[in-house]
């Protein structure tokens, strides 16, 4: 049995072998499990094996399994009933027989040049396996498989199929939160989003993070109950509430198993409604941040992603920061902010909540009824500023010493969402140039050239932002080349277009792909929040299905040489200066110098 502890700050390997035996110690002193334990783990397991039937895959691969090797398909059942009736005295008679005094494989990683570090000196040594012929004699003889069909032809492509999307149904809390739900009776399960306007928008620039800070301390205890007797309670239920914050949204994500919704939602709004706010979760979790934020820092990718937002957003914007903030921001929140910040904003006004459940929709309601002793304001949110006018053609360049790889990103602003207009189209136009493992960027890239573990190119927007770029980490050697790759497949797209074979291998990869978007209670959540924030219509996936089925070779041609035109773009590269800065001059009139948080130097 694998045994794992955590590193602690200023901890010794040695020291952490010695946690480990004294921790598996007091597990044979106190006399093993105790009932708490014993519940809190059952409920994981069996939970666990519930929420795997929620896909396709999750339903075949059980299914097969247990044919398999109990030719029982349906044996999920027996594995539940055995669970369940595991006890006590079961778990100290496993411990006694294959852990108590058995054999033990110790492994020390340590940093090169660091083997002082290592827990004690190698007792293992390589040996000769001796591996026998292929004699049928034996055990361990090659039987290869037989079957009675040809393996080397390749199936051809079916239809797209027909997309079922949920029913949905509409309506409200008694303090009149709106209410989007699904029902979902494939697995006794309920998924519940709560959406509060209280997101990366509602933050000032001097208190970027804030909305995260805030989300995050959430999670923590309230007036009530500590943040361990918190997850003792969900762990035992086999449940889980968690906090975020994006862009717009902080959000409240909540999974149980329908049988233990009611007291998975009360611990959810304890959560949300009796914050404690203590200043050591504070501290810890502000800390937290901080290491988080120092560690992105050390990772290219990040870095050239946070510069090239803030360059299309204008640091002037809020949302165009990471959701974290920045170590300066951070480091000046106080409780006192978070405090404040859940006061102005956390409240049922304007908030949302997306449901799907085996429960119909009076149950769902009843199940919510709790959520009507939540009270509290919310505010507008920050103005959005005027984006910067883009210095096209300009190369961005951050310094990262001895980097292996370098970053890039080429891009510009583009269309904000839109679920069946130019937005989705656009969509489907990238699709063969950078949208697609076989698109053009990436059999370049990484197939012909092998400059890089993936490539690729795409649209993303949002109500109030969009943005086009093509984006890949390279060898820093390759790094002029690669840029000049992005060019000439972005070039020959706009000037060439597509061809016959592409337009159908994008129809029939869409479509087949989306058939699997509504499997699980996740991507029903995900499409139910999609029609609540852009007020769609529930019939809005038939018009893409027209769209996709009916759209011609020239229009989405056109749509290239509109929104993929070079010298509209900017480029960002981060790596290391004194290897390939040389190499990126000639291709670029202009080049500006940043630091690692983006600003010029």
């Amino acid at each position: 049995m694998p045994y794992s502890v955590y590193l602690l700050q200023s901890t010794s390997l040695a020291e952490l072998e010695q946690i480990a035996r004294d921790s598996l110690l007091e597990f044979e002193t106190r006399g093993g499990a105790e009932d708490d334990d014993i519940e809190r783990v059952k409920a994981g397991i069996v939970s666990g094996m519930i929420y795997g039937l929620e896909s396709v895959s999750g339903k075949v691969s059980k299914l097969a399994a247990y044919q398999t090797f109990r030719n029982n398909p349906n044996g999920i059942g027996d594995d539940v009933a055995r669970y369940e009736n595991v006890t006590k005295e079961d778990v100290m008679r496993v411990y006694k027989k294959y852990i108590k005094n058995k054999f033990s494989v110790i492994m020390s990683i340590v940093p090169k040049g660091q083997g002082d570090k290592i827990i004690k000196p190698d007792t293992w040594q390589r040996y000769q396996r001796n591996i026998p012929e292929n004699d049928h004699a034996t055990e361990l003889a090659l039987r290869p498989g037989t079957s009675d069909f040809d393996r080397s032809v390749i199936p051809p492509s079916g239809k797209n199929p027909s997309i079922s999307v949920p029913a949905l149904y509409r309506s409200h809390t008694e303090n009149g939160i709106e209410i989007l739900g699904a029902i979902n009776d494939e697995v006794p399960t309920t998924a519940i989003r709560i959406r509060i306007p209280a997101g990366q928008t509602r933050e000032s620039l001097e208190h970027l993070g804030l909305a995260s800070l805030t989300a995050a301390m959430m999670g923590e205890g309230t007036l009530k109950s500590s943040a361990e007797d918190l997850s003792n309670r969900l762990q035992k239920l086999g449940s889980n509430v968690s906090f975020s914050a994006g862009d717009k949204f902080t959000t409240v994500n909540i999974r149980s198993l329908t049988e233990n919704l009611a007291p998975t939602l009360a611990i959810a709004i304890e959560q949300l409604t009796q914050p404690k706010f203590a200043q050591a979760d504070f501290a810890r979790l502000q800390k937290q941040f901080i290491e988080g934020l120092k560690n992105a820092k050390k990772n290219a990718s990040v870095t050239a992603t946070n510069a090239f937002n803030k360059l299309l957003f204008g640091d002037n914007n809020s949302f165009a920061y990471a959701n974290s903030g920045t170590i300066g921001t951070v480091e000046k929140l106080t409780l006192a902010d978070v405090k404040t910040f859940y006061k102005d904003h956390y409240g049922p006004a304007q908030a949302e909540i997306i449901v799907v459940s085996n429960l119909d929709q009076h149950q769902v309601k009843n199940a919510l009824s709790g959520i009507a002793k939540w009270q509290g304001k919310t505010s507008a949110s920050n103005k959005i500023q005027a984006y910067p006018e883009l210095d096209a053609g300009t190369l961005y360049f951050i310094n990262k010493e001895d980097a292996a790889q370098s970053e890039i990103r080429i891009g510009k602003r583009a269309l904000n969402y839109d679920a069946t207009g130019e937005y989705y189209r656009a969509d489907l136009m990238n699709y063969n140039l950078g949208g697609a493992f076989n698109s053009r960027i990436n059999l370049n890239l990484r197939e012909d050239k092998g400059y890089t573990y993936g490539a690729r190119s795409y649209f993303r927007g949002n109500e109030f932002s969009g943005s086009y770029r093509a984006q890949a980490g390279v060898r820093a050697n390759t790094t002029a080349d690669s840029i000049i790759q992005f060019r000439n497949e972005i070039a020959e797209f706009v000037e060439q277009g597509m061809t016959d074979q592409e337009l159908q291998f994008m129809k029939s990869a869409i479509g087949q792909r989306d058939a699997r978007n509504f499997e699980t209670p996740r991507q029903k959540l995900g499409f139910l929040a999609e029609i609540m924030t852009y007020s769609l219509d529930e019939g809005f996936k038939d018009q893409q299905n027209q769209i996709l089925a009916n759209i011609s070779k020239d229009e989405l041609n056109a749509l290239a040489k509109k929104h993929l035109q070079l010298d509209q773009m900017i480029t960002v590269v981060v790596g290391d200066k004194s290897k390939v800065l040389d190499s990126l001059k000639p291709l670029f009139d202009k080049i500006i110098e940043l630091d690692e948080e983006g600003n010029p130097l």
